[in-house]
């Protein structure tokens, strides 16, 4: 017989699990429209719950979108604030700091097409989102400001304006490329990548 502590264990296995599969059904339903014409009862209908089941876990589907959105930052919160990892090869660092964040995003692309589309009309989204920008933005900004002190990135720059100039640029191609699903991580964090390299140190010397 299970003792009390597997069976709290087994409850919260179930729950955790519930939980996931609304998240996975409000995805999968928002695909073949838009979020803003979801219903709570298309979500309980594709997740094979009951509607009174849902609230439970959410109080709307604003809500759940917030939940689904936090639990991807918690899961990836090594890579937000400070992406690039500090080496010796300070260009290998970037390029292997946007490889990653691209295959999040590439990995999260549906969840995050609809963070896109609600964050246009709901504020909570939005708010939420301009904080992970912001997050890693300062990140960039103090791994600029690192490598200025080191020499291997001119003083003559703005740490400031290149974070956010830099970062922004990479998430607006991230939305662009690969919120659909379309595009190739690869091929977009490579694109990404030079940019970034010829921002920060200039271009590539001549062979």
């Amino acid at each position: 017989m299970p003792t009390s502590l597997e069976r709290r264990h087994n409850r919260r296995r179930r729950h955790e699990r519930t939980r996931q599969e609304l998240i996975e059904a409000a995805v999968n339903q928002s695909a073949a429209g838009s979020f803003k014409d979801l219903t709570v009862e298309a979500v309980t209908r594709e997740a094979g719950v009951a509607r009174s089941a849902f609230y439970v876990y959410f109080g709307d589907k604003e809500e759940l979108l917030l939940g689904a959105l936090e639990d991807l930052i918690a899961s990836h919160q090594n890579r937000l604030g400070r992406c690039w990892q500090e080496g010796d090869d300070h260009r290998r660092d970037i390029e292997r700091g946007i490889y990653g964040m691209a295959r999040v995003y590439a990995d999260s692309s549906e969840l995050l097409a609809l963070a896109g589309e609600a964050a246009t009309y709901d504020e909570e989204v939005r708010e939420l989102w301009s904080t992970v920008l912001e997050t890693v933005v300062d990140g960039t900004r103090q791994e600029i400001e690192r490598l200025q002190k080191i020499g291997a990135v001119s003083d003559a720059l703005d740490p400031e304006a290149m974070s956010e100039g830099l970062v922004l640029m990479t998430e607006r191609s991230f939305q662009v490329h690969l919120a659909q699903g379309e595009g190739d991580p690869s091929e977009i964090a490579s694109s990404l990548t030079r940019v970034w390299w010829a921002a920060l140190f200039g271009p590539p010397a001549s062979s």
